[in-house]
């Protein structure tokens, strides 16, 4: 008999036919037959051993995430706060607004998926995306968390179009209200600050409310929920408010520069600077003393948008098409000061002149990995190629010295070496050559001691910084700030009048100690502008423009400013404005030609003025006007920042009216001429080109300045043959609108969108990359006969009635 384990079925097979044989024989077999049947009744194993299959295996489930800040995080000191975890939204789309939820813990953004245009919505604390909302575009401007966090007030489309619209996270639906009677929607930041009434503040136009239930504009300033706030609070909504700088008590957010490598000079010219490098990274600062502990996980890039929940447990970055969410855990705080042997005695310092030093406490080392002779495995010297941290001396008695490292990420190692004794100013380092100091190195202890209370401020250097927008931080490049001196006040031509001490160190003692301090550490210092220092300062800022001085003007505005139609910019993005335009008009001049009217309400200094303006480059070609100026200033100390400059240009003459006309300017090599259906305004302006990396795509753009920017870019996929095979189009809108006069026109590239009734919508996904690298661009066209140029790329357009 045979058997199938896999169904224990029994098959007999067919046996030839018995021969004769004795009764003996018939028994034997009739013996054998009913212990094979009671063998069948038996388990397998009584008969062969079965064959063991083992079950399939219980692979574990990937473990949730679930992220519950410290109880106590919010009391954490500077240094016991670091990275627990590093998690990554990846694709954002960059032109539509971020937005955290008031409580932190959801985070909404605009993302492009298989169904179009969504704004999506993520659980931080989970990390699972809990909504997709669809929208028929990406919302500009700002995304606003109604005060329960249940909804999201926005605005999509551009001028005329533009609609609000609210989007309910929990159902996933999106509502367009309706236009409210007799006005447009404005464009600029949207605030839900209330439950029933959102807050507009345009760029063009005053402060606005909108109450969501008669659907109905009104001036910010007649809102009964205004009225109720006090004088303080009624000063910032007016103006707008900022995106609060995230602090705790014991720390704020902040950026440092870490020294990564230090190469020292060449022996042929050792008296050459040292060759640095550095990484900028987040870091949470001690709020009185130069002291931060730095998060090397969390790097910073110029451009980087940052968000930080109020009580420091996430740090969050939104760089490119992706958002990086750092999570924090509370821990020991590590020790900060450590003890050296130094190369010389403190008491030497005096006999060789060199006690000044010392006594400064700038002294600085680097902390680095040893150097390792490999044929005796020795330590010799110190690897400058990986500085791991840069300390600051605190206190030298004997041949004992203590430091402090400045920034703190957690590289330092027992066996590290501190080394090289320097200075820093202005950012420049500057080693100390002191006899038998040079070459000097040695090993190092931690103390389990506490920071000192004060220490001054380390002039190390800085590559960015952070700056305030109204929903986020912005890193900037570092902008150097002069140095401040306090404004005497009535009471210091009876004292020696004392410089106004760096943030973080001691108030130097003054002569007579009964008197009252008009300066104290926890109060800004006390400052007597008046209306005749607005002036001044402004007519100096004027002067320096006709002098072509831009590092002069670049010093008097804010690190971040609400500049001409532009919205709020960084100043190095000034910077670079007022840069290009010396190189483009090498002369210049600039003159009050008015009274210069000043105001002050809570701080804030006003003024209002007319300038005449001249330009000239270096082929004689001129223009000039007038300019009503409307300025914003806040002063810091003796030093006044300008924080906003609007300006309305009319009056403009340039000296092409009266010279004669050039021939047409001919499209440029590869360019069609003919500008197809013309899909906005006339007159416009139309040139055809094929993108470098859609050789089978031929584009027609559209621009028309006669209600406002408008810009078409019309796709067209092309067959061998030439055929038109399918077709899209791109729809831009220019931040504030742009600027244009008679000779030129400048805007910046705000939000792109699609035309919803223009093709079969299937190309859109081919053309995307192409058409969003237009967002966030700035264009300067110059109007010449027959069309206009782009300056920068180069771009000719033809004109057409």
């Amino acid at each position: 008999m045979g058997f199938h384990i896999s169904g224990a079925k029994q098959t007999q097979r067919q046996a030839p036919a018995p021969p004769p044989t004795s009764r003996l024989v018939k028994g034997v077999r009739f013996i054998i037959a009913i212990i094979a049947t009671v063998g069948l009744a038996s388990p397998f194993g009584l008969l062969v051993k079965a064959r063991v299959v083992d079950p399939a295996p219980i692979l574990p489930k990937p473990p949730v995430f679930l992220y519950e800040p410290p109880a106590d995080i919010v009391s954490a000191k500077v240094g016991e706060l670091q990275a627990e975890a590093v998690k990554t939204i990846t694709g954002i789309q960059g032109s539509c607004p971020v937005a955290m939820s008031p409580d932190n813990t959801l985070i909404a953004f605009g993302a492009s998926e298989s169904a179009g245009s969504v704004v999506a919505v993520y659980d931080l604390h989970r990390f699972v995306q809990i909504s997709s909302i669809k929208v028929p575009d990406f919302p500009n401007g700002t995304l606003a968390w109604s005060p329960d966090q249940k909804s999201i007030a926005c605005t999509i489309g551009g001028g005329g179009s533009r609609r609000i619209w609210i989007l309910g996270i929990a159902a996933q639906t999106s509502t367009e209200l309706p236009r409210p009677p007799g006005r447009d929607v404005p464009g600029g930041e949207l605030y839900w600050w209330q439950k029933d009434e959102l807050a507009f503040f345009p760029d063009d136009e005053a402060s606005l409310a909108f109450d969501l239930d008669t659907l109905l504009f009104h001036p910010f300033v007649e809102s009964p929920h205004y009225t109720k706030l006090e004088s303080n609070l009624q000063q910032q909504w007016k103006n707008g408010p900022v995106y609060d700088w995230p602090h705790q008590n014991s720390w704020k957010l902040g950026l440092k520069t870490l020294i990564t490598s230090a190469v020292p000079p060449p022996r042929r010219n050792p008296e050459s600077p040292w060759e640095l490098s550095g990484l900028t990274i987040c870091t949470y600062e001690h709020p009185q003393l130069p002291l931060a502990f730095g998060i090397s996980a969390i790097s910073a890039n110029e451009g980087d948008r940052i968000f930080c929940s109020s009580d420091g447990s996430k740090i969050i970055r939104l760089r490119g098409d992706e958002i990086l969410v750092t999570y924090m855990k509370k821990v020991s705080r590590p020790d900060v000061v450590l003890e050296v042997e130094m190369p010389r005695p403190f008491e030497q310092l005096e006999s060789d002149g060199l006690m000044s030093r010392g006594e400064s406490k700038e002294l600085c080392l680097f902390i680095c990995p040893p150097m390792i002779n490999p044929l005796n495995h020795e330590v010799v010297g110190a690897n400058y190629k990986n500085v791991h941290a840069v300390a600051r001396l605190h206190e030298w008695q004997g041949r004992k010295a203590t430091f402090i490292v400045s920034t703190f990420d957690g590289k330092i190692r027992p066996d590290d070496v501190a080394v090289t004794l320097h200075t820093w100013k202005e950012g420049k380092m500057s080693e100390w050559k002191a006899p038998g100091i040079q070459n000097w190195w040695a090993h190092f202890r931690f103390l389990s001691s506490s920071p000192p209370e004060t220490l001054p401020e380390l002039e190390d250097p800085h590559l960015l910084s952070l700056a305030q927008e109204p929903t986020s931080m912005v890193v900037t490049k570092y902008v150097e700030k002069p140095r401040v001196t306090a404004t005497p006040t009535i009471l210091e031509p009876m004292l020696a009048r004392p410089t106004l001490p760096i943030l973080g160190s001691p108030i130097p003692s003054l002569p007579i100690p009964s008197l009252p301090l008009p300066i104290s550490p926890s109060a800004p210092p006390v400052t007597t502008l008046s209306d005749n220092d607005v002036k001044h300062f402004l007519s100096e800022h004027h002067a320096k423009a006709s002098r072509g001085d831009v590092a002069g003007m670049i010093a008097d505005y804010d690190a971040t400013v609400d500049f001409l139609n532009k919205g709020r910019i960084p100043v190095t993005a000034i910077e670079a404005e007022e840069t290009a335009q010396r190189q483009k008009w090498p002369k210049g001049q600039e003159q009050v030609v008015d009274t210069i009217n000043v105001s002050e309400s809570a701080g804030v200094w006003s003024a209002t003025y007319t300038i005449t303006f001249y330009n000239e480059n270096a082929a004689g070609e001129w223009h000039k006007g007038r300019a009503d100026l409307m300025m914003n200033l806040r002063a810091e100390g003796a030093r006044i920042y300008i924080t906003s400059q609007k300006a309305k240009v009319y009056d403009v003459t340039d000296s092409k009216e009266s010279a004669p006309k050039p021939p047409p300017v001919a499209p440029a090599k590869g360019q069609a001429s003919k500008a197809g259906t013309i899909t906005v305004p006339r007159p416009c302006f139309v040139m055809v080109a094929r993108p470098r990396d859609l050789p089978q795509i031929e584009f027609t753009d559209q621009i028309s300045f006669a209600n406002g920017l408008m810009w078409h870019r019309t796709y067209r996929e092309l067959s061998a043959d030439g055929k038109v095979l399918r077709t899209c189009r791109a729809i831009y809108e220019a931040t504030n609108g742009g600027q244009v006069d008679r000779n030129n026109a400048t805007f910046r590239i705000g939000v792109q969108g699609w035309d919803r009734d223009f093709g079969d919508g299937l190309l859109t996904g081919v053309c995307a990359k192409n058409a969003r690298s237009l967002v966030g661009r700035t264009f300067e066209f110059q109007f010449v006969p027959g069309g206009m140029v782009e300056n920068q790329t180069g771009m000719v357009f033809q004109r057409v009635e």
